[in-house]
């Protein structure tokens, strides 16, 4: 493997783990109370939107034909 692939894969795994996070602490309760009082919980959406553009962009660098 060449070191883009490398740095390809390395985004999609990292990717993978922000979105889990993201959706995790997203259905936590601290997040629950947070949005039932009112206030944006913006670390979950965060975590969730850079974690999707991590994986779609490792997972469009393995699958690239160069």
């Amino acid at each position: 493997m060449d070191f883009k692939k490398i740095i390809a894969a390395i985004l999609l795994i990292l990717g993978i783990i922000l979105v889990v996070y993201g959706f995790t602490h997203l259905n936590s309760l601290e997040s629950q109370l947070t949005r039932a009082l009112g206030q944006k919980d913006n670390d979950s959406i965060g975590s969730i939107v850079v974690g999707s553009i991590s994986a779609i962009l490792g997972l469009y660098l393995i699958l690239r034909k160069r």
